[in-house]
Order: structure tokens, then C-alpha cells, then sequence
């Protein structure tokens, strides 16, 4: 009998490959194995996900300066973290577009629009419009924000040598995965209630910022002066970088498409 992985002969005793350890497998897949490869991947306290999202919040610094410097086993990696946290997002969207249409409309916040002009149903239209992408695609914006943050934060911490960019990106998919994992699943339970769900995205904000300054705080041991120094420099350059995308976002809608010719006063 051979390995199904290496193609090293196994003895017809084992359980695992003396060679690249992986499981040998003897019986066809049913519903019964793949759920046991679920829960066990996943949930198994001994194993990786629950560790990983637990350790995250407690001891961010073990985690993610642990991966970087060559502890694969742990904890889960970041690309598999990562791609939890995205399918995630997409739940919470397929959820809302079959179940919840309407709960990101937000209609609470606007007022009777027969009292409104034309020039305030436009822009009450276009804040509609921005609210509704900002969530249905949050995911593929925190997505394409990744660079960007990577690049802030290793900018910030510019006298810290010890992680280039690259171990700054690491840094920042583990950090926007576990907020990502747990905002994702707070909206997913609001979905119902549109006015909670509306505040729990401006909580959402603040969640993010302090989470991720806890990460740094961790990761570079700093004190709490240097913390709020760091902090206000990250927001500094954040801003920036948010009101750039912001402008070229506004550029395509008005040049590139016809969001404006719709929404625009008839």
C-alpha cells in the first residue's frame, strides 16, 4: 500500500504517513467524514480556529509575531483566516439579498419625501446609494484597503525595523480577519432589525480602530504615550488615503457611469 500524497510504501497498520504525516485514508467520503473534517478543523479546541480567533483578542502578539517568525502549527495561517473571514462576508450578503432586501435602506433615517425638493431627494438618493454599496461590498472594499493599510502601518512604526512590509501585511490580515469574523456575524444577526444594524456599523468603526491599535500596542510593546502618538499618526494617514479613494471613486461614478444620469432630478 502506498502514500495517496508522497507515494511511499506504508505499512497496511498505519494510521498516518511516517513520511509527510498525512492521514491515510481507507473509506469512501459520506456526509458523516466530511462533517467530522469540519468540526475537527475548525471547532476542535485542541486545533486551530477557535485557538486562533481566542488568542486573537487576548494575545494578538503570540499569534501573529509567531507566524512570522516560523510557528506554522498553532495557530491557523493568515490566507486560511483570511479566506474564513471573506466567506463570511459573503454569507451575510446572500443572507441579506434572499431574506432581509430592505434592511439596508435605512428608511428611519429620511424623512417623508413628498416634503422634499428635487436637490434634497438627489443627495438623500445618492447617501442612499453609498450606504447601500458600503455594505454589500464591504468585503471587497476592506479587501483592496489591505495594501493600503499595510503600507500605513509599516510607515508608522517607520522606526521599528524589525518587520518589513510584508510581515506588515500579515499583521493586518490577521487583524481585519477577526473583525471581520466578528462584525460580520454581528450584522448577520441584525440583519432583521435595520435601525440596530445601522448602529452596529457605526460601532463598527470605533471596534476597528481600537482593535487594531490593540494589535500594535501588543506587537511592539509600546507604552500609552506612544500608543496615542502612533494611533493619531495611523488615523492621520488613514484619513488621506480614505478621502483619495473617496474622490476617485466619485470621479468614476460621475465619468464612468450613468449612477448620476439615474439618480439626477427629471
Amino acid at each position: 500500500m502506498d502514500c495517496k500524497n508522497c507515494a511511499r510504501p506504508l505499512r497496511t497498520d498505519y494510521s498516518f504517513c511516517a513520511h509527510c504525516g498525512a492521514k491515510v485514508i481507507r473509506n469512501r467520503i459520506t456526509i458523516k467524514s466530511l462533517w467530522y473534517d469540519f468540526t475537527e478543523r475548525f471547532f476542535n479546541l485542541d486545533n486551530t480556529f477557535l485557538k486562533t480567533f481566542k488568542h486573537l483578542f487576548s494575545r494578538p502578539d503570540d499569534v501573529i509575531v509567531g507566524y512570522i517568525k516560523g510557528v506554522r502549527k498553532k495557530y491557523l495561517n493568515p490566507v486560511s483566516y483570511f479566506t474564513i473571514a471573506i466567506m463570511l462576508g459573503g454569507l451575510f450578503v446572500y443572507v441579506h439579498n434572499e431574506f432581509f432586501p430592505d434592511a439596508l435602506n435605512f428608511k428611519f433615517l429620511y424623512p417623508d419625501e413628498s416634503t422634499l425638493t428635487d436637490s434634497e431627494k438627489f443627495g438623500m438618493d445618492f447617501q442612499k446609494r453609498i450606504n447601500y454599496y458600503l455594505f454589500k461590498y464591504q468585503s471587497l472594499f476592506y479587501v483592496a484597503m489591505l495594501p493600503f493599510l499595510a503600507l500605513i502601518s509599516r510607515l508608522v512604526f517607520i522606526n521599528r525595523k524589525q518587520f518589513n512590509l510584508s510581515e506588515h501585511f500579515v499583521m493586518n490580515i490577521y487583524a481585519y480577519s477577526q473583525m471581520s469574523i466578528v462584525i460580520n456575524s454581528v450584522y448577520i444577526l441584525l440583519l432583521w432589525n435595520s435601525k440596530a444594524l445601522y448602529y452596529a456599523s457605526i460601532g463598527n468603526l470605533v471596534l476597528q480602530i481600537g482593535y487594531f491599535t490593540w494589535v500594535f500596542y501588543k506587537i511592539f510593546n509600546l507604552s500609552i504615550k506612544q500608543t496615542l502618538i502612533k494611533l493619531l499618526f495611523f488615523l492621520l494617514i488613514l484619513a488621506v488615503v480614505f478621502f483619495g479613494l473617496m474622490i476617485v471613486a466619485s470621479l468614476y461614478l460621475v465619468f464612468m457611469t450613468d449612477t448620476f444620469q439615474n439618480m439626477a432630478p427629471k
